[in-house]
């Protein structure tokens, strides 16, 4: 199960909550661990919906028609489902014909079983059944929140959280999900492996010379392979030169070239979970500028994990990293330091302002502090780690070699 429940009833019970209504695709996933492809090809804006009551009571996941074989077959963990969708439509028409004339099918009986049980509950309308849901539960006046307040607005004019507003609970579902379950953290530990294993195959074939798109397809022909996807347009994060420092579109012209700085930040997901992992390369041999530097952003990468447990502030690693660059005769001022949490987003912040005021870590987060040093004339060095916080520290989900990388 994906879903911290203790923690989430935490969260809404800080915020003064009754109950949330989950409809993104990423809390769906997090609430139910219910993924179908109609719900995340976003065919409609609205698909889907989980209720998570703030008492510890049993969620409701509310689905279209179309994705009860899905639901079927999925052995989704909810077991209070209501669906909608019109039965004279071409699917409900097909669905029943098919249930009625042969059963002969695991499938088609599981299905029939199914559907005969949520026929009294189904809908014409999703904000219908996510209504009628709400109502069969004694919530329709009680303190709700929503993590889309389009939907929010829907449910205010059917009458949903009588005269109090629904609340946006975008920022504290982000709250709630920062601290993983064993679950989540065992699809973190083999995301960061798959995107290790591809690592190892672009600096294995990386060389002088080469275009920098070149690299980058390494890198994402090797997450296909492992059943992984590589995240936006590039996967791979940022390049050789000025990409090092800036991020650019993917190079289908630019070559590496000696001397040159390259950055590896790799970014991708794996069951939706997100991977993230960085290490530097120089093209030719490293000169010993390009080493001092290299060596700095190691060593303050390591003083970070070294300080990590719960309770620390994460601005107080960013001056740890800024103060450790500068111990190296360097500027301090040009170097990037992000924590951040990882999971279902590959930026997972508790509060709106965390990017720039920092936040408390706790134990069960996994985080990556991002050490990115920007250097004018040698270009860029970076180098970032997934680790989950632990009581007594930090664990990296997957030890990866932190090695100047050298393409010949």
């Amino acid at each position: 199960m994906l879903i911290n429940r203790p923690r989430l009833h935490q969260v809404l019970r800080e915020e003064g909550l009754d109950a949330v209504v989950l409809a993104t695709a990423t809390n769906v996933t997090y609430a139910a661990g219910f993924i179908s492809e109609f719900m995340l090809g976003r065919f409609e804006d609205f698909s889907t919906a989980v209720i998570v009551p703030a008492d510890g009571s049993p969620p409701v996941l509310v689905l279209p028609e179309f994705d009860l074989p899905f639901y079927a077959e999925s052995r989704c963990w909810i077991d209070d489902v209501y669906s909608y969708g019109n039965p004279w439509s071409a699917v409900g028409v097909f669905m029943g014909q098919s249930l009625e004339s042969k059963l002969d099918t695991p499938l088609r009986r599981d299905l029939k079983a199914l559907r005969d049980r949520l026929a009294p509950r189904q809908e014409n309308t999703f904000v219908k059944a996510l209504t009628k849901a709400l109502r069969a539960r004694g919530l329709e006046h009680a303190r709700v929140g929503s993590d889309d307040m389009r939907l929010a607005g829907l449910m205010a004019a059917e009458g949903i959280g009588g005269n109090a507003a629904i609340r946006d609970v975008l920022q504290p579902m982000r709250r709630a999900r920062m601290v993983k379950t064993p679950d989540e953290v065992a699809i973190l530990t083999r995301g960061a492996e798959i995107n290790a294993g591809a690592l190892r195959r672009v600096i294995a074939g990386g060389h002088a010379g080469m275009v920098e798109s070149d690299l980058t397809h390494i890198y994402r022909r090797e997450l296909a392979e492992a059943e992984a996807r590589h995240l936006g347009d590039r996967g791979m994060m940022f390049g050789a030169g000025d990409g090092s420092a800036y991020s650019l579109p993917m190079g289908t012209t630019r070559r590496l070239e000696p001397g040159e700085a390259v950055v590896l930040d790799c970014l991708g997901t794996y069951r939706g979970y997100h991977m993230d992992l960085a290490r530097t390369a120089v093209v030719g041999a490293a000169t010993a500028e390009q080493r001092l530097r290299h060596k700095a952003t190691v060593t303050a990468l390591e003083a970070v994990e070294a300080a990590i447990r719960p309770g620390v502030h994460t601005q107080d690693l960013r001056k740890l990293v800024r103060n450790t660059v500068a111990s190296f005769g360097l500027r301090g001022e040009l170097t990037s330091v992000t924590t951040h949490g990882l999971g279902l987003e590959v930026f997972e912040f508790p509060h709106a302002d965390s990017l720039a005021e920092g936040f408390t870590l706790e134990a069960g987060m996994v985080v990556n502090t991002e050490v990115f040093y920007r250097d004018i004339e040698l270009g860029s060095f970076h180098l970032e780690d997934s680790v989950q916080v632990t009581e007594t520290g930090c664990r990296l989900l997957h030890d990866v070699p932190r090695n100047l990388v050298e393409f010949h």
